[in-house]
This record gives structure tokens, C-alpha cells and sequence, in this order.
């Protein structure tokens, strides 16, 4: 439960804009205290190799300067930083950019999956919904990448497809060009929106149709004097055909269109009027809430007892029908090993440990000889709600490397995989390699500054011999490290 007027960030870096909330609850309900909104286009600075422009990095730093003092003065766990679908394609080549922005805001940036965007969307717009629950289809038309969920009270199907506002100007409208010379750059936009969607005919079908953030909401502006209310099938089609025969985007002509969004209206405009005919919509209401909105329910959840990554683990435990047993053992000793270690270890890092703990032995399910690659494969590339890539990152290096050759990590923004956690999952395995209860009684972890040093008791040795043999291997394991293991018995 949310004590009184807790205050959360949410900061969403997408594609087309970056946008801020300030929020609050007050009585279990979330209340906004303070939007803010600047028009980056991030996904304009992409170029074919991933790169992203100095010039339009820059303008991203400067928003985010602005931004910086809102979030300020709040605790780092009360704010969050999403990164979408043009930092999820130039992750690769954007360290220093992700560091200068960690630097301004002083949290990490979190890459998140189109299926996690997704996942927040639907939780954002739920968060404003009125009446009882029923069916829903919610459509985010973003910058770089357009999200379709369909669900009730949870969702039921998450898409993300990769067709934005800005990815599509650049794609069919470079130039400026609407209409010319019988090439109808707008008709090509739709079609090629439409043979994206072709898949997924049925997801609004039954449902109720819900749209949010810029494109949608711009489209609803224009389409009812100003006022953000439901898009109806007749009104999209004739703004349609009208923006389809203009010759270039300077000469749309079109009352409450605000001139920040005029650059990428008519792909923005292309893919959602692609939606309504390819999913035949008839009506769709508009939200006023979306991402930003779902982060900070995610972030209230984290903190108060309902953690979603807490939820997907157990059930992909469950469905991968890992030991319980075994996982209550190593789980167990591995924490009582890192609090010898580390007295004052974060919370999260536990958290991790334990995670990493509930999947080790998720690939047995399909190989025995290969299941610690296997698992942290599925793991590193599964859709895990609640999850940022870097934090599945961190749990499949920890899964691949918890017996055996340590394979050095490709260390990167968002990934510095921690040697701690590493050495008390991988003692945890041994100590209980052959599915047995096993004391810690006699058995000490610290660390000695150029290395880690673990004291075992002689006669716990000589009563468990196999245990012996594996922990003198795991001092050889070690030995290439920056920090080896150093194995004493007294």
C-alpha cells in the first residue's frame, strides 16, 4: 500500500518525443502533478548502420537537462527511465550517449523490449479507464514503433510492430513530398502499414478500441475541432483522402494541427488510417494516459508488494518445471554466502541472486547437457514482463557461467555483471550439486581486497569429499579473474 502523496517519475525516451510525468497517490489513486514534453525525434538521428547523429543526441541532452531538476530531490527507486524503440536498434553504438544521459538524470536507462512497451501501454491506459472490465484493444502510435494489445483486466495479446511516425517520414515522405508525378507517397504508407498488420486481423475484433500519445491523439484533435475525443471510420477516411492529395507536407492546410507534429502527421496519419481499415475499426475512444502512466503503477507495484518481474519468474519456474527444492537450496546458501561477503549488499542485488537462483536449471527442461547455454538463451531473449534487457542480461550471465569455464562478459552500458553474485551462485551449486540439505556451519566468504577468500572447516571437507574436489576445481576456475578465490581449510 502506497503511503500518503508518494511521488514517482516516469520518463519515457521514445522515438519521436521524450516525455515526463510527475505523479502521486492519493487514496490508491494516481493523480498527475506535472507533464512535461519534448519534441527529439531520436528516431530522425538513426542512420542504416545504428548510428544515432551528434545533432540530434545533443538536442535529446538538452530536453533532458530541462527535465532533470523534476526528479531531482525524489529517492533513485521512485524514478524510472525507459528507453524505446530507437535506443532498443542503436543500443549497440550508444554507450556514451546512455552514459551522458545517466550522468544528467542520475538513474539508468532502461531498454526495454516492443512487448514490455507494450505491456506499459496497457497498463497506462487501464489506469483511466471508467466502468467495468471488458474487452480491449489499445493501439500506441509511437515514433519508431506501434504497440496493439488486447486484454481485459491483464493483457491477453502484446504486438509490437515496427512502424512509427518518424521511421515512416523518413521511409516514404524524405523529401517533404505527399503527392506528385502519380506517385502517391501517402497511399504507399498505408499499404505498406496495412501488409504489417495483415497478421493480426483479429486482435480488435469484439473489443473495444482504445488509441493514445501524439499521432492518435493529434489525428482526434483534427478530426473534432480541437477536442481529444473518439475517432469515428467516416471522419478518418475523408481527412485521409484530403491529407492524400495534398502535393508536399508545407502545404497541409489542416485547423488544430499543432506545427511541432506537422513534420511526421501524414505517416503518423498512414499507419493509424492503415489500422482502422486492415482491422476494420469503426470507432476508436482516445486515452490520456499511455506509457508513462503504466511505469509509474510498475514503480508504486515494485515497491509495495507487487512486483510483475517477481510474478514472471515464478511462472516461468513453473512452466519450465524447474526443481523447487533445489532452487529453496541454492537460493538459500547462495545469499548466505553473499551476506558473509557483503554485510550491506544492495536490496537488488539480493533480489537478483535469488532470481538467478529460481532459473538455473531452466534449459533441463529441453537439454541436459546443454542446459546452462540453453537457459540463459531463453532467458537473455525471452518477453519477461516487468523486465528491462539489461536486467535479463545480468540473469542469463549468471545462469550460463554457474558451473564450469567462466566465460568473460561483453561489458556495455546497462551490463556489469557483478563477480560477487557470480561466486555465491556458483558455491551454492556446488555446495548442493547432488540435491542434498547441506550446513553452512563451518563455512566462511570474505574478501581480502586482491581476492576472495573462502575458509572451510577440515572436517566438513573430509565428511563431504565430492564437495571438496569441486570447491579446489573452483579455485582453478577463479585464477584468470581479476579477483581470484582463494580456498583455505582450517
Amino acid at each position: 500500500m502506497q503511503t500518503p502523496n508518494e511521488r514517482y517519475v516516469a520518463l519515457d525516451l521514445g522515438s519521436n518525443s521524450f516525455h515526463l510525468l510527475l505523479a502521486e497517490f492519493r487514496d490508491q489513486r494516481m493523480v498527475r502533478l506535472h507533464t512535461d514534453r519534448a519534441m527529439v525525434r531520436l528516431a530522425e538521428g538513426l542512420d542504416i548502420h545504428h548510428q544515432l547523429d551528434p545533432a540530434v543526441t545533443e538536442r535529446a541532452l538538452a530536453a533532458l537537462r530541462r527535465f532533470q531538476p523534476v526528479m531531482d530531490k525524489l529517492p533513485q527507486d521512485h524514478v524510472r527511465v525507459v528507453g524505446t524503440n530507437t535506443l532498443r536498434m542503436a543500443a549497440a553504438n550508444a554507450d556514451g550517449f546512455l552514459e551522458q544521459v545517466e550522468a544528467i538524470l542520475g538513474v539508468p536507462v532502461e531498454i526495454i523490449s516492443g512487448i514490455e512497451e507494450a505491456r506499459l501501454i496497457f497498463s497506462g491506459v487501464l489506469a483511466a479507464a471508467s466502468g467495468p472490465p471488458r474487452l480491449r484493444c489499445i493501439i500506441d502510435i509511437g515514433g519508431g514503433s506501434t504497440e496493439l494489445v488486447r486484454g481485459d483486466k491483464t493483457p491477453q495479446q502484446l504486438e509490437s510492430l515496427n512502424i512509427g511516425c518518424v521511421s515512416y517520414s523518413k521511409r516514404f515522405f524524405a523529401d517533404g513530398l505527399i503527392s506528385r508525378n502519380r506517385v502517391n507517397h501517402f497511399q504507399r504508407a498505408r499499404r505498406a502499414a496495412q501488409a504489417e498488420l495483415q497478421a493480426l486481423q483479429h486482435i480488435a475484433e469484439g473489443a473495444e478500441v482504445t488509441g493514445c500519445s501524439g499521432t492518435i491523439k493529434a489525428v482526434a484533435r483534427v478530426c473534432n475541432s480541437g477536442e481529444i475525443k473518439a475517432i469515428q471510420r467516416e471522419d478518418i477516411d475523408r481527412l485521409a483522402q484530403r491529407v492524400s492529395s495534398v502535393q508536399h507536407i508545407a502545404d497541409l492546410d489542416l485547423p488544430y494541427l499543432d506545427e511541432e507534429r506537422r513534420p511526421v502527421f501524414a505517416a503518423g496519419l498512414a499507419i493509424l488510417h492503415a489500422i482502422f481499415c486492415e482491422l476494420d475499426i469503426l470507432r476508436m475512444e482516445v486515452s490520456p494516459y499511455a506509457i508513462r502512466e503504466g511505469i509509474v503503477h510498475d514503480l508504486a507495484g515494485r515497491l509495495h508488494g507487487g512486483d510483475r518481474r517477481a510474478d514472471t519468474i515464478a511462472a516461468m519456474a513453473e512452466r519450465w518445471q524447474v526443481d523447487s527444492n533445489q532452487v529453496r537450496r541454492i537460493g538459500t546458501t547462495s545469499l548466505d554466502l553473499l551476506q558473509q561477503l557483503r554485510p550491506q549488499c544492495p536490496e537488488e542485488s539480493k533480489v537478483r541472486l535469488h532470481w538467478a537462483a529460481q532459473l538455473h536449471e531452466t534449459g533441463l527442461a529441453l537439454t541436459h547437457s546443454g542446459f546452462r547455454k540453453l537457459g540463459a538463451y531463453m532467458v537473455k531473449h525471452a518477453d519477461m514482463a516487468g523486465f528491462a534487457r539489461g536486467e535479463q542480461e545480468h540473469l542469463a550471465h549468471l545462469i550460463h557461467n554457474q558451473r564450469g569455464r567462466i566465460k568473460p562478459p561483453q561489458e556495455h552500458y546497462g551490463f556489469h555483471p557483478s563477480p560477487d553474485l557470480l561466486l555465491c551462485l556458483r558455491l551454492g551449486c556446488i555446495i548442493h550439486r547432488d540435491r542434498t540439505e547441506r550446513s553452512l556451519d563451518g563455512v566462511k566468504l570474505r574478501d581480502r581486497g586482491d581476492n576472495y577468500h573462502l575458509e572451510v572447516n577440515r572436517q566438513w571437507l573430509e565428511q563431504n569429499p565430492a564437495i571438496a574436489e569441486l570447491l579446489e576445481q573452483e579455485e582453478q576456475h577463479w585464477r584468470a579473474q581479476s579477483r581470484p578465490l582463494r580456498l583455505t581449510a582450517v
